[in-house]
Parts: C-alpha cells; sequence; structure tokens
C-alpha cells in the first residue's frame, strides 16, 4: 500500500495534529497486469501513434499508476523523448526489450558507418577536383598543393566545365554531405548516451530519500532551538491553566499594522523593538493578540522598501542585507500579562494553516499543471464553475460578432483575455498520470503547515513561554484539541458592495478644492521635483560622475511648502494648486544680511493631493480593514492619516510639521 499522501511529519505515528482530520483518507494504488514487473533501467519498443511507429524508450520512474518513459531523441535536433504512460495502457503500448545493449550498439555502428560513408564520398569530390584536405596528418611538401592544381588545371579540357563543378561542390555537394554527416554524428552521440539513461534514472530516485532527509533535519532543528530564539517583551501574570493556545491563520505584516515612520515608507527590521513596544500597548496587543494565549505570525514588510543607492559598492551589501532582513518572520506569543516574540526560519505563506475546506480529500480536486508541476490546486467544484464561465462567454463572443458583422473583433467586449487554458487542469485520482505530483504537492502544503504544530510542541516542551500547563501532545487528535484551538480569521470573510477604490475617494474629495482648502501631497511632489534641480546640478559637476541621483531632496535652508498646507490660489481650468512659502537666502558676500527671506511658489497638480478639508475621521478603515486592499494600503496610508491627525489636532498646517 502506498504511504499516506498528507501524512503529518510529527514525532508520534498516531494520527492527528494540526491537520489530523486530513490523514484519514489512504490512497489507492492501480498496479499494472498481473505478471508484469516493471522495474527502472528496462528498455521497452513504445507504439504510442501508429503513423509514428514504435519507439525505443527506458523506464525512468514507477509511479503509484504510471511509467514514466525517457527515450532517445527522435532526429539530429529533436529534445529527449518522454512521455507517462497509465498502467491501464502500459501492455498495450509497450513492447520489451530483452536485449538492449545490441540495439543500441546496431544503431551506434549503423551511424558510425555513415559518418564513414559521407566522410569517403567528400573525399572522392574532393580528390576529384584537386582538393587536398588541410585535416590530414601527413604535410605535403611546400607547393604541393598549388602544383597538384595546376597540374589538375592544365589537364582539364573544359575550364568552364570545372569552374561549373567547382562551384557546384561548394554551394551544393559539399554542404549537403557535411550536413548529412553532421546529422548522422549528432544521432551517433544521441545513441551512445542512451547507455546513461538507466544510470540517471536511478540516481534521481534516491533524491526523495535526500529530500526526507533534509526534512527530517529542518524539522529537529526547528524544535530543537526554540529556547535561543525567544526574546520576552513584557512582563506579567501568566493565563490560568485551563486556557487554550488561540493560533490566528492570517500572516501579518509589521509595516502595515503598526505604520511607523510611514511617512518614509514604512518600518523595516530596525525598528523591531519599537514595533515590539508598540505591540506592548494594551489596545494594540487586545487587537491583534485578542485572547488569554494567542499565537500571530508577523513578517517586517509585505514588500521591498525603496532605499536610494549612493552608487557605491559598499552600500550594495547594506541594502541586500537590508531587504532581505525585512522578510524574515515572527512569532509573537501572548501568555496573559506577558508578551514574547521568536524569531523563525520557517517562511510561511499568506495563511499558516488552511482553511477548512482547503485540503478536504472528501472532495474531489482538480491541480493544474505546467512542465509536470503543480501551479494550482482547486476543488472540482470550482472547477466546473470555471468551465460554465468559459462557455457562457464563448456563447456571448459569438452572440456579439453575430450581431455587430462589421465591427472589429478586438471590440468585441465578451473577449476572454485570461491565458488560463482549462486542459491544463488533472483530475486528482489515480486515473491522472500526475498523480503522484499533485499528492506530493498537498503533502507538502500540509507538511508546511503541521511544522507550526512542530513549533508549538517546542514551545510547551522545551521553554516557559507557555507556562502553566498540563502536560500536551500535539500529534494526537484529541491532545491538540484540549491545548489548542484555531482561529479561521484569514478564511471565509464575507464583503458586501464593491471593493473600495482609492482614485474614486480621492477625487470625491478633490471636487470641494479652492482657496484656503488643506491639502497633502504638496511636499512630496515638491521634494521630487528638487531632486530634478539636484540631479541637474550634479551632471553638470565633474565631480558627482557616479550612478546616485536623488529621487527626494531637501535644499538646505528651505522648509518646503509644508506637509499639510494651504491652497493660496486655485486654478480651476488645470486643476492645480498654488502653494506659497518663503525661506533663507543663502549667505555669500553678495547676497544681503543674515535673516533675509525669498519667497517660494509651487503649483501642483490635483492628482497629487488630497483635499484634507473635505476628509472626514475615520475614512482611512474602509482602505484598512478591506483584505481586498489591505496589500494596497501602505501606499495612501501617509495621506490618509495625516488628514486623520490633522483632524485629531495632531498635525499643523505649515512647513513646521514638514517631514
Amino acid at each position: 500500500m502506498l504511504p499516506n499522501p498528507v501524512e503529518a511529519d510529527t514525532a508520534a505515528e498516531e494520527d492527528g495534529g494540526l491537520v489530523g482530520e486530513l490523514v484519514q483518507k489512504k490512497a489507492t494504488e492501480s498496479i499494472p497486469d498481473e505478471g508484469l514487473l516493471i522495474e527502472v533501467g528496462q528498455w521497452y519498443w513504445i507504439k504510442e501513434n501508429d503513423e509514428k511507429g514504435e519507439w525505443f524508450g527506458c523506464v525512468a520512474k514507477v509511479g503509484s499508476n504510471f511509467v514514466e518513459m525517457h527515450g532517445v531523441p527522435e532526429g539530429s535536433h529533436g529534445s529527449n523523448r518522454w512521455t507517462r504512460i497509465h498502467f491501464d495502457e502500459f501492455s498495450k503500448v509497450c513492447r520489451r526489450e530483452t536485449n538492449p545493449e545490441t540495439v543500441i550498439q546496431g544503431n551506434i555502428e549503423v551511424f558510425r558507418g555513415i559518418v564513414r560513408e559521407k566522410l569517403s564520398e567528400i573525399r572522392a569530390i574532393t580528390a576529384r577536383l584537386g582538393i587536398t584536405s588541410h585535416l590530414k596528418v601527413e604535410h605535403n611538401a611546400p607547393g604541393e598543393d598549388s602544383s597538384r592544381a595546376l597540374s589538375v588545371l592544365s589537364g582539364t579540357d573544359n575550364v568552364k566545365e570545372y569552374k561549373k563543378a567547382l562551384i557546384k561542390a561548394k554551394e551544393k555537394d559539399l554542404p549537403a554531405l557535411f550536413k548529412e554527416m553532421g546529422e548522422a554524428n549528432e544521432n551517433l552521440v544521441h545513441w551512445m548516451s542512451a547507455q546513461a539513461i538507466p544510470m540517471k534514472a536511478l540516481a534521481e530516485g534516491m533524491e526523495g530519500v535526500v529530500g526526507e532527509i533534509k526534512d527530517r533535519i529542518f524539522n529537529v532543528t526547528l524544535y530543537a532551538g526554540l529556547t535561543e530564539e525567544v526574546v520576552q517583551i513584557t512582563k506579567g501574570e501568566a493565563a490560568t491553566v485551563a486556557e487554550k493556545l488561540h493560533i490566528l491563520q492570517r500572516l501579518l505584516y509589521m509595516d502595515e499594522e503598526c505604520l511607523l515612520d510611514y511617512k518614509h515608507g514604512g518600518m523595516e527590521f530596525k525598528n523591531l523593538k519599537a514595533f515590539d513596544k508598540w505591540l506592548a500597548k494594551k489596545e494594540n496587543q487586545d487587537r491583534i493578540l485578542p485572547f488569554p494565549r494567542a499565537l500571530v505570525a508577523f513578517r517586517v514588510r509585505r514588500d521591498a522598501k525603496n532605499r536610494d543607492w549612493d552608487g557605491s559598492l559598499r552600500q550594495i551589501k547594506f541594502l541586500l542585507d537590508a531587504e532581505e532582513s525585512d522578510k524574515l518572520t515572527f512569532l509573537y506569543i501572548r501568555n496573559g500579562e506577558r508578551l514574547y516574540r521568536m524569531n523563525c526560519d520557517l517562511q510561511f505563506g499568506e495563511l499558516i494553516f488552511p482553511g477548512r475546506d482547503e485540503l478536504d480529500l472528501n472532495e474531489p480536486m482538480m491541480a493544474k499543471m505546467f512542465c509536470s508541476k503543480v501551479n494550482e490546486i482547486i476543488t472540482k467544484r470550482h472547477y466546473d464553475d470555471l468551465v460554465r464561465e468559459k462557455e457562457e462567454g464563448k456563447r456571448k463572443r459569438k452572440e456579439w460578432e453575430k450581431a455587430n458583422p462589421k465591427k472589429n473583433w478586438m471590440s468585441n467586449p465578451f473577449m476572454d483575455h485570461s491565458f488560463t487554458s482549462l486542459s491544463d487542469y488533472e483530475p486528482f485520482n489515480p486515473t491522472s498520470v500526475f498523480y503522484d505530483e499533485i499528492k506530493d504537492e498537498i503533502g507538502n502544503r500540509v507538511k508546511q503547515y503541521n511544522r507550526i504544530a512542530l513549533i508549538v510542541q517546542g514551545l510547551y516542551d522545551r521553554s516557559e513561554v507557555l507556562h502553566p500547563h498540563p502536560p500536551v501532545r500535539l500529534w494526537d487528535s484529541d491532545g491538540f484539541s484540549s491545548a489548542v484551538e484555531l482561529v479561521y480569521d484569514g478564511s471565509k470573510i464575507l464583503h458586501y458592495g464593491p471593493e473600495p477604490d482609492w482614485e474614486t475617494y480621492r477625487n470625491a474629495c478633490n471636487a470641494s478644492i479652492t482657496e484656503g482648502s488643506i491639502t497633502v501631497g504638496q511636499e512630496l511632489f515638491w521634494t521630487e521635483k528638487e531632486a530634478e534641480k539636484e540631479s541637474r546640478r550634479m551632471d553638470n559637476d565633474w565631480r558627482f560622475k557616479g550612478e546616485y541621483r536623488p529621487k527626494h531632496f531637501t535644499p538646505y535652508g528651505n522648509p518646503g511648502p509644508g506637509y499639510l498646507a494651504k491652497v493660496e490660489r486655485w486654478i480651476g481650468k488645470s486643476r492645480k494648486a498654488v502653494f506659497q512659502w518663503t525661506r533663507k537666502r543663502l549667505q555669500y558676500p553678495r547676497y544681503a544680511t543674515m535673516g533675509d527671506t525669498i519667497s517660494c511658489m509651487l503649483a501642483v497638480p490635483e492628482a497629487r493631493l488630497l483635499n484634507v478639508s473635505a476628509y472626514k475621521p475615520g475614512d482611512f478603515k474602509q482602505f484598512f480593514w478591506d483584505p481586498r486592499t489591505r496589500a494596497k494600503y501602505l501606499k495612501w496610508a501617509p495621506t490618509l492619516l495625516a488628514a486623520e491627525e490633522y483632524h485629531a489636532g495632531n498635525l499643523k498646517v505649515g512647513p513646521e510639521d514638514s517631514a
């Protein structure tokens, strides 16, 4: 019997654990016809198509319901032959070759003979025309080639015919022979390499064992190294013994939750202690870890932070290290009044454990394949919906074309612009020759999900983080349910109405911009324009020949229009807002005395602004709370929170609050 396709990798043999309910379904093994023993390294004649005849292939892999065959490439430029044959079809299309060495050596000799034959023909033509090959080992005497050519020429009655023969040899006969000889040489190489196919197949068959060893080493390392990676953030009373540990499903991002340093692109790894301090506040801890015992996974950032590069090689390493650090994952554990942070080498997806229906093997599934690898796994119900959508779209396209015969087909509103081919999907059952790959992919996903159970078991066994607690056995279903509660906060979320649209919201606010309106966005626009000026100055200065040019720049002594500023004049025709402020005059001998100021003016397009005066407190929440816009929220956070803080009285208008 095959091993369980979703066997949990735990320290005990009992079924259970984080996805223990999934391990009850056993795979059914299909077997070939009785009496047929198939082994890696055997050779067969394969007849998949009556028109093409048989081809010679070696058994490279024997799966649970298929045999994978690798063969000698067809033709000189053909790619390696490859096919999978279901056990049900194997005896119908495959004929065993009991003496493969004879076949291989026979083909080697055939193509070796062709190479010799073509080489002889080439030599015959060149000899007839008085041409000596320069590839001969023996050397001709000086002038011998010229003498021979001269003697051939003098003995030729028709010089013009001789010239034609030379041209024909050059442009037709010799190229054709060289091509045939080259193809024979390539086929010769293919057949000589055929002897290595069984060896390669046997070597690849051992990779699975190595992978299992790597997984076990990783799990032992993960379990054994927990105590060194835990940092206590706050102290206090622990939760009672009866409290379960609530594991939250959704992976969170520090920069999106706390918005530290949001004016400058959000927090990064170096702000980790500041984030600890922020999370330790009661209102934040109660929102993110709302249970007396709770665990949540955090990554520093969702997207890479834009950082200026000064053009030096030294800074490249700093930028790369900073970017890698921003991808680190941390587990935050609450135990009553105590808060802990644990560094985690394990990389999670958007969910740290699956939804209730994601890996339900009692429901038929379909897998999208690409190059024999699993791209996506969906339920059969979802696949059937896709089929219906495709058919409905096809019907509507035809109706539109019939009603609009003279219009360009590109203007058809029902055109299918997706590149998804439903023929790429395979059923997850033994009828598919990719059954093993799909089974392994599901097993790998479960293995990844179950590693959170391994971490938690290690916390219970090897640290004081979750004390006090009774003995915990997470590999047992009853033990798991008595100690842990899964919180499905990342799946089955209902969203009513359309997704919040940032541009629609901003346009609605900006429709009421007028003189005296308070706006945000002008300072960012101004620093970009100043960066362009500074870059041009650096271009014209021989001392600045490096690649670095600033994206944002604030000149010395110039405060800019202000993070929040009042519109001095509104140009309705061009939809631009004009801002005014003063800056210090730089002190050079020819300028006025210290304290002299210069008036500055800036016109900013409406599309770069948000009308803070039209913002209503709490408007940011529609973008922050909706999971559909959460990934994009950080781009809008500086603008929205500036408006929120202004209405709360925490930000003033003017350059003194500039970023």
